[in-house]
């Protein structure tokens, strides 16, 4: 009786396995995964001690790889720079199908004449592997006129790549806006900051 049990739990589970599929679109604020199938109940996680006042909690939440579901586990996070609010991961039902959004930095939205700074660098960063491939991202109109489009990038926490969501800016009369990347060599992945250049 329990082996019959648990062949049939098995059918159960590999039927409903081929039934997720799963394609890749772009949206905002990141590269979505639309599957057939929900994902499981979120994990009930304890958090570690706070590193510091600045640190935020970062959720642990399912993402799909490999064709299946996978946990990523929660973690302490750092703010690219002052005002920035994390965006958890979400899951969202769409006509029955069920779309994944990147969690990410959100930066805060600028007034018309707030000229966008970029973080202040934390010194040279290398990274032993690539950054993920940048997330097209589905700009909302210009806030104002002549507004200029920050596009957002990957940063890195020391542990793992997060995305920072790009941002409307006040223009800078005479600038133009140089977008930070990744750059590999020898020794790894070194980050190029983004910044204003005259022109």
């Amino acid at each position: 009786m329990t082996r019959i049990f648990l062949a049939s739990l098995c059918l159960v589970a590999t039927a409903a396995r081929a039934q997720v599929s799963a394609t890749v679109q772009v949206g905002v604020p990141g590269v979505q995964v639309q599957t057939n199938g929900p994902p499981p109940p979120p994990r009930v996680e304890t958090s570690p001690p706070q590193p510091s006042p600045g640190h935020v909690w970062i959720p642990g939440h399912w993402k799909w790889r490999g064709g299946a579901y996978a946990w990523v586990p929660g973690h302490w996070g750092h703010p690219p720079s002052a005002g920035y609010v994390w965006v958890p991961a979400r899951w969202v039902n769409e006509g029955g199908h069920w779309v994944y959004f990147e969690g990410h930095w959100r930066p805060p939205a600028p007034a018309p004449t707030v000229v966008y700074e970029p973080p202040p660098p934390p010194g040279e960063v290398v990274v032993p592997q690539p950054p993920p491939r940048p997330i097209a991202e589905a700009r909302a109109p210009p806030p104002f006129p002549g507004a200029v489009w920050i596009r957002g990038y990957w940063s890195w926490t020391g542990a793992r790549y997060v995305w920072v969501a790009g941002t409307w800016s006040a223009p800078r009369p005479g600038w133009a806006w140089v977008p930070g990347h990744w750059k590999g060599g020898p020794d790894g992945w070194r980050w190029i900051p983004g910044h204003w250049r005259r022109v």
